[in-house]
């Protein structure tokens, strides 16, 4: 099994910090060459044998300083034999990719990274309507646009959400759940879980205890399946399931009998 350093920029208290901190990062030849030599020496330590950049969220402006970032990170670390991984907001090209997603060259940082991770998921999100987390269209979608930025079908790790969200339709706000939740949920209010044929995803309805309305959508193992078919239809390196322990415990009968799995 291998094991990889994840570094990301995320604070909880405000999206405005991290985006900073990154730019303090990427924007000064000082911090970064400090900042390379920093996760080098903490992968020796630990003798990780790679690495995933997740930094999100950033300044529009520090696009090609983050494609630079990547690149010298992977010259260094592909000297001392380490991988690089760089996960990527999804992004269709058209008003449906991610907010975030012009951030990210994908042609430029798959010249470098070993592997792009893309977060096909979030397609819906408390800051949108009810809906599916990937829809399959969407997801096809994100493939197609970046194999037009010229990204190679061997470099894609195609993202899996492990979780749904649970829409509080009568708030007007959203709650990020684990699939184990979201049962409990269903059991709790004895909701029926209804097959959305459009997004080849599930969800159900329910009324809570406050008279509220909600709406639940998520993975499971189903829906599952339509996106590792994609993985197969466009000849993907992989999947990355963003995270262990928020999905339905199934997905690990079906990874393996949709997909070739190679040892």
């Amino acid at each position: 099994m291998k094991v990889y350093l994840v570094v990301h920029n995320l604070f909880y208290e405000t999206v405005e910090k991290g985006k900073q901190v990154a730019r303090n990062v990427i924007d000064n030849d000082t911090n970064r060459s400090v900042f390379i030599q920093n996760l080098r020496n903490e992968m020796n330590q630990f003798r990780y044998d790679g690495i995933n950049i997740d930094m999100e969220n950033l300044f529009l402006t520090d696009r090609d300083s983050f494609s630079l970032m990547i690149k010298k990170l992977s010259d260094a670390l592909h000297r001392d034999g380490r991988a690089v991984t760089v996960s990527v907001p999804a992004n269709t090209g058209d008003a449906r990719a991610n907010p975030w997603s012009p951030w990210f060259d994908y042609g430029k940082l798959s010249l470098f990274a070993d592997r792009l991770m893309i977060m096909t998921y979030d397609e819906h999100n408390p800051r949108t309507t009810p809906g599916s987390t990937a829809s399959v269209d969407w997801t096809e979608a994100t493939i197609r646009f970046a194999l037009k930025q010229g990204v190679p079908p061997a470099k894609i790790l195609l993202g899996i959400a492990g979780y749904g969200w649970d829409w509080d339709t009568t708030a007007n706000k959203a709650f990020y759940s684990s699939y184990a939740l979201l049962m409990g949920q269903k059991t709790k209010y004895k909701a029926k879980i209804i097959w959305d044929s459009r997004s080849q995803t599930p969800y159900f309805g329910y009324i809570d205890e406050k008279n509220h309305s909600h709406q639940a959508w998520f993975e499971d193992s189903y829906s599952l399946k339509f996106k590792l078919n994609l993985v197969e239809k466009y000849n993907l390196q992989g999947i990355g399931i963003w995270r262990l322990g928020l999905e339905d415990p199934k997905y690990w009968t079906a990874i393996p009998g949709e997909i070739r799995v190679k040892k």
